[in-house]
Formats: C-alpha cells, structure tokens, sequence
C-alpha cells in the first residue's frame, strides 16, 4: 500500500508541475501561444475525422512497450513553441515507463488518479470555469491539444492530438492515456456532473489521435 501511495504521489507531483505552464505566465504570450493552437487543433481536426472511420495502423501486430516509448518524442506544435518540450515529455514517459515496467494495472490506477486530481485543482483554483477553456489549460499545461469534437445533454467527444501520453507511439493494442482521461474526468465532474470518461482511439490502437468519450451519469 505504501508502495502504492508512493507512485500516485510521484505522479500527481509531475502533474502539478506541469500546471506551472508551457511559458511564462505573461498574458500576451499565453494569448499568443493559445491562438497558434487553435489554428493546429483545425488543421489536426481536418485530418483526424476520416481517419476516426477507417482502419487503424496496425500491420505486424501489437509491440510490447519498450524503450522507443522514450524516444518518440518531437511534437509538432510544442516542439516549434519550445524546442525544450522533448525534454519535458521524456521525462514525464519515463515515469510512466517506469510505472508501467512494474505493473500495467497499476499504471492505469496511478495516472488515472493522479489526472483526476489534477482536473479538479484545475477548476477549483479557476484555471477552468467552463468546458470552453479546457483547449486553452491543456495547451498551457503541455499536455496536448484539446478538441471539443461534440457535445450533447448526456455526451461529449474530445480529441486531443499531440498527446504527451503517446504521440509517435507503436501499435501496442491498448490505450495509453489514461492520465488525460482522469483529467478530462475530473475537471468535467465539477463542471458539468459525475461521469465516466473512456478513451476509444489513442496512438497505441494504431490511430494518430487520441479519442474519448465523456459519458454523463
């Protein structure tokens, strides 16, 4: 139990970093950086919504996630924002590597829990008063760009392309992200109601976006 507390902590303590954002906190760089973002989210959108429907990448077979998982690491966006940001995401995968290397299972529970509260400091502190600003912190958080792809009474779908769970990742046969589903998960309880979160496309499916849906209970 300890053992397990240890890792939740190490985990929940990256994400709070992460929280100090992607530049200084100066208004016009932020503005600047968000604006840059939301022109990528469109050309990602554009070409994210055929591929939703077609068969996903995934000749040979499923790899085992090895130490490539460390080294696929250039995002596009981030990396032409801060060329540092592969610094950042390694070591961010490293802890989750390690995690992993330990047990699967227990991976899932970690970054599950430690997203999860992340998502609620984030609404809490009022870095997120609305759905509508979710695109914006997950930006300036580093961990991805966010797409409200559809919204109802009872359902959302969010995309998020240039994850820093598992963009560039090989086929591995399951999702990857759950550390951004716990994030999604729990900024959207305080915002909207209790809900369940669930990744249906993620690099480790052999697509080139993550996917989820936010069920609404």
């Amino acid at each position: 139990m300890h053992k397990h507390f240890s890792l939740s902590t190490t985990v929940y303590r990256w994400a709070v970093i992460a929280g100090g954002g992607l530049l200084p906190r100066v208004k016009g760089v932020d503005e600047e950086v968000v604006e840059r973002a939301m022109e990528s989210i469109r050309s990602w959108r554009s070409r994210a919504s055929p591929l939703a429907t077609g068969t996903p990448r995934t000749k040979g077979g499923p790899s085992k996630l090895g130490p490539s998982y460390l080294a696929n690491v250039a995002r596009p966006f981030f990396q032409g924002v801060d060329p540092g940001d592969s610094t950042y995401v390694r070591a961010y995968r490293a802890v989750v590597y390690g995690i992993a290397e330990y047990s699967t299972s227990l991976r899932t529970v970690m970054l599950r829990s430690a997203g999860r509260r992340l998502g609620t400091m984030l609404v809490r502190r009022g870095d997120v008063r609305s759905v509508d600003d979710l695109p914006r912190v997950f930006v300036l958080n580093r961990i991805g760009l966010l797409d409200i792809v559809r919204e109802s009474f009872n359902r959302t779908s969010i995309n998020i392309y240039e994850c820093m769970s598992c963009y560039g990742v090989k086929y591995v046969g399951s999702t990857m992200c759950d550390f951004e589903a716990g994030v999604i998960e729990g900024a959207m309880e305080l915002l909207v109601g209790r809900n369940r979160t669930r990744e249906v496309y993620c690099w480790g499916l052999g697509y080139p976006f993550c996917g989820f849906e936010v069920v609404f209970e």
